[in-house]
């Protein structure tokens, strides 16, 4: 329905408000709302989290425990949420999955992580264990050490940490300038 819709508004004070013209929102190609009706981004929600696990997981991931970081991951002043689980579906064996789910800028991202379990690779976790999965954390780090470390003091610097306490934590930071592969979350490790 294009167009605009006029609504009266009623103060308390009982006299009678000017006309108020509400725009409707536009949505994008992949039918999600880009803004809410005061121009700002929503956060994050429960219900978007768990269909992007259920959507980039498999129809299991939701059954898996799993953990959850619940913020500003992205320095946009909007909540994230990021969810991790060990995945058992994989014929390669366990794999530690982090979904990272933003609204970034007004738009809906999600990008899904699958770290392995081998000592050998640069870019998987050290030990398996059925009774204690990898702990999911963050930390902010100071701009200059984003500069040093990082090369960039414009990337956000709120790190996303994987644990499992017997090898140096793989680390994930958000960069609104995407990689070669179209990835937001770009990893790290010391």
């Amino acid at each position: 329905m294009a167009g605009t819709v006029s609504v009266m508004l009623t103060a308390c004070n009982h006299t009678q408000a000017e006309p108020v013209t509400a725009q409707p929102e536009t949505s994008t190609d992949s039918g999600v709302w880009e803004l809410n009706a005061n121009g700002q981004t929503d956060p994050v929600s429960s219900a978007q989290l768990y269909s992007e696990m259920r959507w980039q997981g498999g129809q299991y991931a939701r059954n898996y425990r799993h953990q959850m970081l619940i913020g500003d991951f992205t320095c946009d002043d909007v909540v994230d949420r990021i969810a991790g689980w060990v995945d058992l579906d994989s014929p390669e064996g366990p794999q530690f999955a982090l979904l990272f789910v933003t609204n970034h800028g007004g738009m809906a991202q999600s990008e899904i992580r699958y770290i392995p379990f081998e000592q050998s690779e640069q870019f998987a976790l050290c030990v398996y264990d059925e009774t204690a999965p990898p702990v999911m954390s963050w930390q902010e780090n100071s701009t200059e050490y984003m500069a040093e470390i990082m090369g960039d003091a414009d990337m956000c610097n709120f790190a996303i940490r994987i644990d499992d306490f017997m090898c140096d934590a793989p680390q994930f930071y958000y960069s609104e300038k995407p990689d070669e592969n179209g990835d937001h979350w770009m990893f790290f490790r010391n």
